[in-house]
């Protein structure tokens, strides 16, 4: 057993210490077990390493933790998961030309794992070494040409050198290659986006919306046509085209979609939101489009209907709590208190353990005069919050709620010929900086 295999024994031992305190077994004894142990099983002590090691990252203690690994890989020299965390540590401490060697050995041993290659390469240039770094994806178009995804990989490495006239042919190999990877394609338009070639730009987006079945993606690629256009100062162009189009196709929710969000970079409100009215009637639960409405009535102070259109997304998605929240929020600027906390009732039966979410509960209620219920809501708040400002947030509150002296709701008496005054309620303290109010 050699020294380097006791070092990382004694660890081990060091670990299991609790475990072995209450049997009382003799310290040399335990050292013997574990060394035959070592021998019968090494691979089960590189286990050991990696979890300490971990812990060490986790306590940022990095300086231990590469230590620890370097004495093991001197032990399990191929270790796939002992290299990558030394290298991974080697790049935290900026140890640059340390990390290299490690992924020059992870290529060795992994040929077909593109990401060592990436990570080489991002060591040598963080390193200084900008030749060798551009070098290793050279040999490798080299040494793979057919192969799109590296092919792709280095058109990223020199789209990230501001070298386009490498990293453009690279990308046009890779998505003829793979014609059907919208991937591939969509780093394509990108490239020509940024190069500024804007009839090839637009062609590749225009494929790539077409292409997809993802809703996220064909309207990103359409976003990406309306910047080009703008670019080029070519937005009434654009919207004389998709308003002939749609003159055609008078449903075609995609081209009303590009349209109102055209309108929108125009400045154009009004006609945006007509025309998102018209997209809404054509696909009433695209979510893109209900969005697209709330914010515009809510822009226009027009609330009831920015609640109206978010009542319908709400039906469509019930399940996502935080949607009730803006509701919450829409109907008090509408003037709707006991629909507003309704809505706020819902989200906080569904979340019931997020300390600011109570708090800005508690808040409206506060703001609502019903000082009684934001009592409750700021004690549980209080009861949740391990941020120091949430409880000294809702125990502001709380110390101007009792010296307003609220008192307990009582039943309602019947009204008398003479009506008696009411008693002035005190007003409560100036409220300081919570959400600007």
């Amino acid at each position: 057993m050699n020294k380097i295999m006791l070092f990382i024994l004694c660890f081990v031992l060091c670990a299991a210490c609790v475990v072995f305190a209450d049997q009382k077994q003799d310290k040399e004894a335990i050292l013997n077990e574990l060394n035959s142990y070592s021998d019968k099983n090494p691979l089960a002590l590189a286990g050991v390493v990696l979890s300490m090691g971990d812990a060490y990252a986790r306590e940022n203690k990095i300086d231990e933790a590469i230590a620890l690994y370097e004495k093991a890989l001197n032990v399990f020299s191929d270790n796939e998961e002992l290299l990558n965390r030394a290298g991974n540590l080697y790049n935290q401490k900026m140890a640059y030309d340390k990390a290299a060697a490690i992924y020059k050995k992870l290529i060795a041993l992994k040929p077909d794992n593109i990401w060592y290659f990436q990570m080489l390469s991002s060591s040598l240039d963080m390193s200084g070494k900008k030749d060798e770094s551009a070098d290793v994806w050279k040999k490798l178009v080299t040494e793979r040409p057919e192969d799109p995804n590296i092919l792709n990989q280095a058109a990223i490495f020199y789209n990230n050198a501001n070298d386009a006239n490498s990293a453009i042919p690279l990308a046009e190999k890779a998505a003829k290659l793979d014609a059907n990877n919208t991937g591939y394609l969509q780093n394509l338009a990108n490239l020509y986006a940024r190069a500024e070639k804007f009839d090839n730009a637009e062609e590749a987006y225009k494929k790539l919306a077409g292409m997809t079945s993802d809703q996220w993606l064909k309207d990103w690629a359409n976003g990406e046509l309306l910047n080009i256009y703008q670019k080029q100062n070519k937005l009434d162009d654009l919207a004389v085209k998709l308003e002939a189009g749609l003159a055609e196709k008078p449903n075609d929710a995609g081209s009303l979609k590009m349209l109102a969000e055209l309108y929108v970079k125009k400045g154009d409100n009004s006609k945006a939101f007509s025309v998102y009215e018209r997209a809404a009637g054509v696909s009433p639960e695209d979510r893109g489009i209900n969005n697209k409405l709330v914010d515009l009535y809510e822009a226009q102070g027009k609330f009831n209907e920015a609640a109206g259109q978010l009542e319908k997304i709400v039906k469509i998605a019930p399940n996502e709590p935080y949607l009730f929240e803006r509701l919450a929020n829409l109907y008090e600027k509408a003037g709707k208190k006991e629909d507003s906390k309704k809505a706020w009732g819902i989200i906080i039966t569904k979340i019931t353990n997020d300390a600011a979410l109570y708090l800005r509960y508690a808040e409206a209620l506060y703001k609502f005069g019903d000082f009684n219920e934001a009592k409750e809501a700021f004690g549980k708040s209080i009861a949740e919050a391990k941020d120091e400002w949430i409880k000294s947030e809702a125990n502001r509150r709380l110390e101007e709620i009792a010296d307003m002296k609220i008192a307990p709701e009582r039943p309602a008496k019947k009204e008398t010929a003479a009506k008696e005054e009411k008693p002035k309620q005190k007003e409560p303290k100036k409220r300081r900086g919570w959400f600007g109010r």
